[in-house]
């Protein structure tokens, strides 16, 4: 009673292991997907962060009745970031276009290496079934074979 009912659950697992490495594939790049959105939701509150202070800073600015806030705070914050900017613009701008530089260089080199790799995985995968199908062909052809030596010798031939 107990070899049928292996040979089910046999068959059984091997038809849900293909699901559970496609289930993790897909998990994986669920999990990718996650941190990336998690980085975009980041960024997306300091830039609204920043867009809220420009916008106070506008209203000071505009505003007629909050001259001396502006003048406490507005001016001394703009003058600061154009000192900023005026001082160092040279020696900056050849420092950022050179990380920029770089950063191109790795960001290419990192897509380069998952694009090679990933055309590698898929051309053993593709190797793999090849070699399979081509065992199964023969397995097949051989047992076809063994059956019509064994129909021939009893003399059941469809010929």
């Amino acid at each position: 009673m107990g070899i049928p009912y292996s040979k089910q659950i046999n068959a059984a697992f091997d038809q849900v292991t293909p699901l559970v490495a496609s289930g993790y594939e897909v998990l994986q790049t669920t999990k990718n997907v996650a941190i990336l959105l998690a980085i975009i939701q980041v960024c997306t509150v300091f830039l609204l962060f920043l867009i809220l202070l420009a916008l106070i800073g506008l209203m000071f600015t505009v505003n007629p009745d909050l001259e001396t806030e502006r003048r406490v705070l507005v001016t001394p914050a703009m003058q600061w970031l154009t000192s900023w900017i005026m001082e160092a613009s040279e020696k900056r701008n050849g420092f950022i276009a050179a990380i920029l530089l770089v950063l191109a260089i790795v960001g290419f080199s990192v897509w380069v290496r998952v694009y090679y790799v990933r055309k590698l995985v898929e051309e053993v995968e593709r190797e793999e079934r090849l070699v399979e199908d081509k065992e199964d062909a023969s397995k097949n052809h051989e047992a076809k074979k063994g059956k019509d030596n064994d129909a021939a010798k009893k003399g059941d031939t469809k010929q």
